[in-house]
């Protein structure tokens, strides 16, 4: 504020504080509005501005009587308007602490504040909402020291109540240890995003998580790193593995993440005084005691058996798919799991997820009958029928024929950068089919369980499992096996909308009063005119519901 005209931010102390970027905001919009001084309403405007910041701009001071508390007039203003962020709180109240202590708070915040670069005002997504980078790290922190999960909502109260009842240190002393593990949570997330780093276990933990939009192992990571702790790297890498397989395996059988935070929590706490020698051995057994659906360790069979079906392109974001198939490319380098070796990893460069199979397969990839069409349907959006390619390949040959000189395997091979695709090259010399997808996908789950194993022996029994879902079927699943024959006809279960007949078609649709239905709940919800079950709503020649026809496939009768 005291720099001369025209002022050069860029070699001020604080060149990035949000007051020298403000003030040097206000400066550039009061120069493009006052314009030329040579305009000829310049006076008029310079007039203007001088009545809006003399007369119109209102500033409000308030006096505090020694015993009032200033935090809790800021706190009870702050609820009046625009909420702050809990970063904003906590800001405040430390500042006020160190005021307090009689600490030189102007040096504090040059010194020891490391929340005011670009950086931390980055807003990041937590569940439905959004919120500041420096709030988000601030409630990973407090979590860390008190082994409690905690809504974002209600960071700054519990922030407080640590300082003021639990941390059994001063601000002045607090605050440079937040900062030592602020500037080390910055440094992860900077290396992460360097898709050419050489990372360490932690920094790669760190890649997967933000690229696969989980937060759950930040607390568990800024614990370890405590400067008072003082761990050793390999037992900060062994508690990583294991608590990224914990994450990821869920993460494969796309199982909820609601009660997760609360086992993140209650392990920093149960934990927090374990002799350095034994703390991973008690990480992996408390995560393998788990036996709850909402929180259990899944072991290999069950992940072998859901991923084998499992519409992998279909199912999971694009961001954690990559995350899945670089695990397997590295997985075929020489990384077995997290620890890895130096240098080699395929770089995590956002490369595009390819069909190998075309997902327009009809034109070139020709099939004999339709329970080929429909087997083919079933495995081209599988985890053994995808790959990364170093760019997309145009629409012309992703859809193209698999052979020739022009074919997707030639092309392929101007891409093999990757050992994924190599290892498809070898195989496909005389075409690619389903018997080979399913081969594909073993060896890529095999891949996976490999990078995020579990204990020897932990098979991830679950006490409240409820019932297998059973896998969806359609119509021309039924035709397909000769359950059901094309044109056979159906009939609407009886009810005030009258007596209907719809007649299967070979292709698995019904057609109904001259309209096609894609599904039997379709041709059900337009009679109904409401959310129909068609499997209970058709009725066969026989009598039988639909639903009987189909559990009778289920059950191979």
């Amino acid at each position: 504020m005291r720099a001369d005209p025209p002022i050069a931010y860029g070699e001020l102390k604080q060149s990035r504080s949000l007051l020298v970027l403000g003030h040097k905001f206000f400066g550039g919009q009061v120069e493009q509005w006052l314009g030329d001084d040579s305009s000829p309403d310049f006076a008029m405007r310079a007039q203007v501005l001088t009545n809006v910041i003399t007369r119109a701009l209102q500033i409000v001071v308030i006096d505090l009587r020694a015993d009032e508390n200033s935090q809790e007039i800021f706190e009870t203003l702050n609820a009046r308007g625009t909420p702050l962020t809990a970063a904003d709180l906590i800001k405040n109240f430390v500042f006020q602490r160190l005021a307090a202590e009689r600490v030189d708070t102007e040096k504090a915040y040059v010194e020891d504040w490391p929340f005011e670069s670009s950086f931390w005002e980055k807003e990041i997504g937590v569940g439905r909402y959004f919120i500041s980078r420096s709030s988000l790290f601030l409630n990973q922190w407090l979590m860390s020291r008190v082994g409690e999960e905690t809504s974002p909502r209600q960071t700054f109260a519990r922030f407080k109540y640590f300082v003021e009842h639990e941390a059994g240190m001063t601000m002045a002393q607090l605050l440079p240890v937040l900062k030592r593990q602020a500037l080390l949570y910055e440094r992860w997330t900077n290396r992460a995003a360097d898709p050419h780093a050489d990372l360490s276990v932690v920094e790669l933990s760190v890649y997967r998580q933000q690229a696969s939009e989980i937060e759950l192992m930040k607390p568990i990571l800024v614990w370890l790193h405590e400067p008072e702790e003082n761990y050793g790297d390999a037992v900060i890498e062994r508690v990583v593995r294991a608590v990224e397989s914990w994450v990821f395996r869920r993460a494969l059988l796309r199982l909820p993440t609601a009660d997760l935070g609360r086992v993140v929590a209650d392990l920093i706490k149960t934990h927090r005084a374990t002799p350095q020698a034994e703390l991973a051995g008690r990480v992996e057994a408390y995560l393998s005691r788990l036996n709850v659906a909402s929180t259990y360790w899944p072991g290999d069979a069950e992940i072998e058996r859901a991923l084998a079906t499992e519409p992998a392109y279909r199912r999971f974001k694009r961001g954690r798919l990559r995350v899945f198939l670089e695990a397997a490319e590295d997985h075929l380098r020489g990384y077995s799991d997290s620890s890895g070796l130096s240098g080699g990893r395929i770089a995590r460069a956002g490369y595009p997820v390819e069909h190998i199979m075309p997902q327009k397969w009809e034109t070139y990839w020709l099939v004999d009958d339709l329970a080929a069409e429909v087997n083919r349907r079933e495995h081209v959006h599988r985890l053994g029928n995808l790959t990364l390619l170093t760019k997309s390949l145009n629409s012309s040959i992703s859809n193209g024929p698999w052979l020739g000189e022009g074919g997707k395997r030639a092309k392929l091979r101007e891409h093999d950068v990757f050992l994924l695709n190599r290892k498809i090259e070898d195989v496909s010399a005389d075409g690619w089919d389903e018997d080979l997808i399913d081969r594909r996908t073993s060896d890529l789950i095999g891949a996976l369980l490999a990078t995020w194993p579990v204990p020897e022996g932990h098979v991830g029994e679950v006490k409240d499992a409820p019932a297998e879902s059973l896998a969806s079927v359609s119509l021309k699943q039924l035709i397909a096996a000769g359950h059901l024959a094309p044109g056979t006809t159906l009939r609407s279960r009886p009810g005030n909308w009258g007596d209907h007949e719809a007649v299967v078609l070979e292709n698995g649709a019904l057609s109904l009063a001259g309209q096609v239905f894609s599904s039997p709940s379709a041709a059900g919800h337009h009679l109904r005119k409401g959310a129909t079950n068609g499997w209970y709503f058709w009725l066969l020649p026989d009598g039988r519901r639909l639903t009987d026809l189909r559990e009778a496939y289920r059950n191979g009768g």
